[in-house]
């Protein structure tokens, strides 16, 4: 899937999806679903592949824009990616483009055991500075994906409309 939606076009030639399968957490909305916005005829099977990829990356430039928003002056110098999702290639090229930041692979797979592990170690003792623990036990996987900035241009367009779409879905979930 994912090599045939590398040639689909930035945006999936007007589809989007709604990743809300069980309600949205922020803004806290339950009563969310998913959805399929704009899709047609011409639409393939790598079109809603994509689709899934990029909705999702509009939904964290959503999250990075209120963020911004709080912490004034935030500079979001890269993103690293772990688990399952991270080994998609074609996934933080696109999470890269949208959010305009070099997205790098961590080469540790589970981090929530891990995290877990190096809280208790902290608290045992066993760790004197947690932060720089943390540093060193994080190490990337190779040179990561460097965002386009043509690409970012069109995906910034894109992400755009995605919060509208968002509210339209929500008014309409909410009844």
């Amino acid at each position: 899937m994912e090599t045939e939606a590398r040639g689909i076009a930035a945006g999936a030639d007007g589809l989007y999806f709604s990743p809300h399968l069980g309600g949205r957490v922020c803004p806290a909305t339950p009563e969310m679903r998913g959805a399929w916005l704009g899709f047609s005829w011409g639409h393939s099977q790598a079109h809603f592949y994509r689709a899934i990829m990029e909705s999702i990356a509009y939904e964290y430039a959503w999250y990075l824009g209120i963020l911004r928003a709080e912490l004034g002056g935030l500079d979001l110098l890269e993103c690293r990616a772990a688990g399952g999702g991270a080994r998609s290639g074609l996934w933080n090229e696109i999470k890269a483009n949208v959010l305009g930041v070099p997205f790098r692979r961590l080469q540790r797979e589970e981090l929530g055991t891990w995290g877990a592990a190096l809280l208790a170690g902290k608290a045992a003792g066993v760790f004197n500075d947690l932060a720089e623990t943390a540093e060193r036990a994080a190490a990337v996987d190779g040179q990561g994906v460097l965002p386009d900035a043509r690409q970012h241009e069109t995906y910034q367009r894109l992400s755009e409309r995605y919060p509208r779409l968002q509210a339209f879905l929500e008014s309409y979930f909410r009844g």
